[in-house]
């Protein structure tokens, strides 16, 4: 390299050697002292040729024996030059001389494999150089960061490791525009990893990788404000990803969910981007599952818990270890699957990766439940009342808004069970969206689904709750009723649905928990005794003026709800002598539901009124009960003992109650699709007398 004309009052240090300026001819010349870095390829004894013209300065020339030292000559690198040589490498990148840049620039990109790759000790230093030289690293640097970014550090020794984390740290803090992509290799290092093998340290398996990347994390969190922010962003870039492999998004967000204990402040963010994942997983297995066949999900459950031992402790085992014992054969796994989903059909790849879908929302489910209970167990109160906030909060942000959403509801009732006052309030949470008018009809009509589902399945609801509960939506849909009655000219979803939600939210409130309303002469405690004794349960006058009136106005609510509920509702109320409903059904039968949009057009997409996921077939209410059975493998443990099931009708047989009505009630249960086409089917042969 050509080396620039040095100035006498100020020494340099070059980068090669110049032919020097001629002595006095009356002077002898004095012999070159060696340089720290630099060496002669040629005999010291050679001594430089004198310029024929003593009247002239030489010019400056490149020697071509003059050779930089390599990372082999470690023993000759001394750090001060090198940190002066990084620095002005810096400089002359500006003035766009690029070449020592460049070299710089070699060290960290070179694969560690290769034959040229240098040494950890070359890299040590010149890393120390930059950390000296770390606020000139500005954006006109960027190809030389992203080489030191992604170059091979988190598998080498101790030392550099910690030199390295220095180094993130201080660019983070001083140059702001890059702390996007400090986060971004970090996180992105949170995936499934190969074993780190470098010459000269110890191999780095996955597990301390991703306890390196943690500690880096927190370093950089504490002691750089602003850069939680671009880490949570980059989180839910990550989330956003379209993962081909379940294998690695659940190793992403079993290691999102340990981050909570290294960047706490973030622990709000995270939860939130994690139960996102979880939705979009669960509904697009419900998407498909639409599409396979009726049994598609008895089979896949039966299959995935037949494969699975499922005792006590072993999934929160098998949530530590998960994913992190891998093995560094993964690539020829991965190969195999990959030739055996090409030998397959198009539907056995579906029906493959649909099992790997639901086993997927099984562990988040599993790993949120283990998360919230470690924290409702606290022996600190600020710590449970903000964990309930927390997943209240979530439940209306982001459940309820949802579309037929099937499992991550069961956090909230699941927690919201756990004290009478965490029930009130969770109840009254669903009442004010439910009564709110500025809410959206969407949400309104969720929130009478999830309302009367808490109530109608909570198996700790104590039964004066229940009571209140049915009292409160009572007075509402009389409310209602007398609001759309005086201009009501036939029933009419769209322009009714509020009452329509309402009044079915009572009936299925009541078909599961009508032991609880009523009262009888003989002791409460001996209800389920004399069941057969129907006509000793009583229930408030209220409750029967407010049905019927309901059930009798032009609105005709039977006509519109979910006719599995309906049928269920008629065949208990029969059965306790409340009322008699039949003859009214078949009336229904030449009862036109009409709505009152005019054409196709109010239907539109760009309209912004249309509001239409709560409406199903024909105009019907749609029969959506998110507290269907709960039968995932391995979370469902934590449901057990929460829940109400389906006793049957008093009166039927045994095997009609364990079989048919109970699953019958489930009519939006994933697994019971089969049972809703046959009472709808049964429904339909009734009404029509065949």
């Amino acid at each position: 390299m050509i080396a620039p004309r040095q100035k006498a009052h100020r020494p340099a240090l070059p980068s090669s050697i110049s032919t020097p300026s001629l002595p006095p001819r009356s002077s002898r010349p004095q012999p070159l002292t060696r340089r720290t870095t630099l060496k002669r390829s040629l005999d010291e004894s050679n001594v430089m040729d004198v310029p024929s013209s003593p009247s002239k300065r030489s010019r400056v020339t490149f020697d071509s024996d003059v050779e930089i030292v390599s990372a082999d000559d470690e023993e000759d690198l001394d750090p001060l030059v090198v940190r002066e040589q990084v620095r002005r490498a810096i400089e002359r990148h500006r003035l766009r001389e690029d070449e020592a840049y460049e070299r710089v620039k070699s060290y960290f990109s070179t694969p560690p494999d290769k034959s040229n790759a240098p040494s950890t000790k070359t890299l040590k230093m010149h890393l120390h150089a930059l950390l000296a030289n770390v606020t000139s690293l500005d954006k006109e640097c960027s190809g030389l960061v992203n080489a030191i970014l992604y170059s091979e550090w988190i598998g080498r020794e101790e030392q550099y490791y910690a030199l390295f984390v220095r180094f993130l740290n201080n660019l983070a803090a001083a140059q702001r525009g890059y702390q996007s992509k400090i986060m971004a290799m970090l996180v992105d290092l949170l995936g499934t990893q190969k074993t780190r093998r470098v010459q000269g340290a110890a191999p780095v398996r996955q597990p301390k990788v991703h306890r390196r990347v943690m500690q880096a994390i927190h370093h950089i969190a504490h002691n750089v404000p602003s850069s939680p922010a671009a880490l949570a962003d980059r989180i839910a870039s990550r989330l956003e990803f379209d993962f081909q492999k379940g294998e690695e998004r659940m190793t992403y967000i079993r290691n999102f969910m340990e981050m909570i204990n290294y960047v706490p402040e973030l622990t709000s963010e995270i939860l939130n981007l994690v139960l996102r994942e979880l939705i979009k997983l669960d509904v697009a297995v419900q998407v498909d599952l639409d599409e396979e066949e009726e049994d598609a999900e008895d089979d896949l459950l039966s299959h995935m818990s037949s494969s699975q031992t499922l005792v006590p402790g072993s999934s929160q085992d098998m949530l530590k270890g998960g994913l992190d014992d891998q093995s560094d054969d993964a690539s020829t796994t991965d190969e195999s699957d990959m030739e055996e989903d090409e030998s397959d059909d198009a539907a056995t790849v579906r029906r493959r990766k649909l099992k790997e879908d639901i086993k997927q929302v099984d562990l988040i489910m599993e790993i949120l439940f283990q998360y919230y209970a470690r924290l409702t167990a606290s022996s600190t109160l600020q710590t449970r009342d903000s964990t309930i906030e927390q997943i209240i909060s979530q439940f209306h942000t982001q459940i309820l808004p949802t579309y037929r959403a099937r499992h991550p509801q069961f956090l909230v009732f699941h927690f919201a069970q756990a004290d009478p006052i965490i029930v009130d309030r969770f109840v009254t949470s669903c009442v004010a969206v439910l009564v709110d008018k500025k809410q959206p009809h969407h949400l309104r009509h969720s929130a009478a689904a999830y309302f009367s589902g808490f109530v109608g399945r909570g198996a700790h609801v104590s039964p004066q709750v229940v009571q209140d509960c049915l009292e409160l939506l009572c007075d509402h849909l009389t409310i209602l009723r007398k609001t759309y009655e005086p201009g009501c000219r036939g029933p009419d979803l769209k322009r009714y649905g509020d009452f329509y939600a309402a009044f079915q939210a009572i009936l299925y409130i009541f078909c599961f928990r009508w032991r609880d309303i009523a009262s009888s002469s003989d002791d409460e405690s001996d209800f389920e005794v004399d069941e057969e004794e129907v006509e000793t349960f009583h229930f408030p006058e209220s409750l029967r003026e407010s049905l019927r009136a309901a059930m009798y106005s032009p609105l005709n609510p039977l006509r519109v709800c979910t006719p599995v509920i309906v049928e269920q509702f008629a065949k208990l109320t029969h059965a306790l002598q409340l009322f008699y409903i039949y003859p009214k059904l078949e009336e229904n039968r030449h009862v036109r539901v009409t709505t009152h949009w005019r054409d196709m057009s109010d239907l539109a997409i760009s309209n912004p009124e249309r509001d239409l996921s709560w409406v199903g077939d024909n105009g019907i209410l749609e029969g959506y009960f998110p507290y269907d059975p709960y039968h995932l493998p391995i979370s469902k443990h934590w449901i057990e003992g929460d829940y109400v099931a389906w006793k049957g009708i008093p009166g039927e047989e045994a095997e009609d109650t364990d079989s048919e009505d109970d699953e019958g009630m489930d009519v939006t249960g994933l697994d019971d699709d089969d049972v809703e086409n046959d009472d709808e089917e049964e429904l339909d042969q009734e009404f029509h007398g065949e």
